[in-house]
């Protein structure tokens, strides 16, 4: 039986209310260690012991980090659960890899490496855009050590994210649009078979990149993608400014280097992802789309959808209080 959405709310913040957790500390506590190979960077919002199943947060990007996150989400869900927040490889504070390795089964296994490191026996990931596609990576690598898993406005479907890209710019960029299909990007994409999901991908891709050349501002087109709510795309740039931290861009260069196959990327075998599982997203986001999110959510075997309504695709700083009563409701429940 489906609950209308204000009792489902009102469930969710009961359960919130009398969520049997640790308090949070003061403050969170870093950390430093070579695990992979690579120094990374990463908080708890407590010190563990071998029976918990922390939530880590994987931050997207790629290449962001955890700060924001930390500072207001974290924050909250850390005084009902324990918290980890790893700044990824090449990111935040984490070291860049002399080898220059960011393919998706390093990253995965960095997280296998902090799982043990933080010696518990099993972990909830919790991916955020990129972080998601890396999260449901993981989860698909080490079932076993996964108890659930939260997928997050996560980059399931890049194609299909692409095509939400051409969304933004068909509703909001006319004039760049126009120059865009002039060119040899827009030349390209007007031969690409509407079958070949790949190539079409790709060529959009390719296509926005000379689109946004051509914009009075490529970061309003993000914002538009990103953000529902003004106020809360400026208390991020605060927040961002505040942290220090900037992203270096060397993770997104190999990410989207003309020979990756990223732009192709979509989970496969969802099958195998037997865990209980929250699929979230902002209503408006167009940045990795929501039809993606409710195809794999239906998909999944113990899926959970939760659409935000009035959010992009940034929920937990748009919604702050229905975010964490959904995301409590499912770290308790299952559901």
């Amino acid at each position: 039986m489906r609950l209308a959405l204000p009792l489902r709310l009102a469930l969710g913040l009961i359960l919130l209310a009398a969520f049997v957790g640790t308090p949070a500390q003061a403050a969170e506590i870093r950390h430093e260690a070579v695990l992979n190979g690579v120094r990374l960077v990463y908080w708890t919002s407590r010190p563990l012991v071998p029976g918990d199943e922390p939530v880590v947060f994987l931050h997207g990007g790629p290449g962001y980090n955890s700060y924001s996150f930390r500072r207001t989400a974290g924050a909250r869900l850390a005084a009902h659960v324990a918290m980890v927040y790893l700044d990824q490889r090449g990111s935040g504070e984490s070291e860049r890899p002399w080898r220059g390795d960011y393919a998706t089964a390093s990253l995965v296994e960095d997280i296998e490496a902090l799982r043990v490191a933080l010696g518990v026996g099993r972990i909830v990931p919790m991916g955020h855009s990129y972080g998601g596609m890396v999260a449901a990576e993981y989860a698909l690598a080490h079932p076993a050590r996964v108890a659930k898993l939260v997928l997050l406005d996560a980059a399931i479907d890049v194609p299909a994210a692409m095509a939400a890209w051409m969304g933004t710019l068909e509703s909001s960029e006319a004039g760049a649009l126009e120059k865009a299909r002039d060119s040899d990007a827009g030349k390209t994409l007007a031969q690409v078979p509407a079958g070949d999901a790949c190539a079409l991908a790709r060529a959009r891709l390719a296509f926005v990149g000379v689109a946004q050349q051509h914009m009075a501002s490529s970061q309003a087109f993000h914002d538009r993608q990103q953000f529902h709510r003004r106020d809360a795309l400026d208390e991020q740039r605060r927040l961002d400014a505040e942290s220090g931290v900037r992203n270096t861009g060397e993770i997104g260069a190999s990410v989207f280097a003309p020979g990756s196959d990223f732009a192709c990327y979509r989970t496969q075998a969802v099958e195998r992802l037997t865990m209980p599982v929250l699929v979230a997203v902002g209503a408006h986001d167009r940045a990795v789309g929501v039809a993606p999110q409710r195809a794999l959510a239906q998909a999944l075997p113990k899926g959970r959808l939760a659409v935000f309504e009035n959010s992009a695709h940034f929920p937990y700083a748009e919604e702050p209080a229905a975010f964490d009563a959904r995301l409590l409701r499912f770290l308790s429940t299952g559901d």
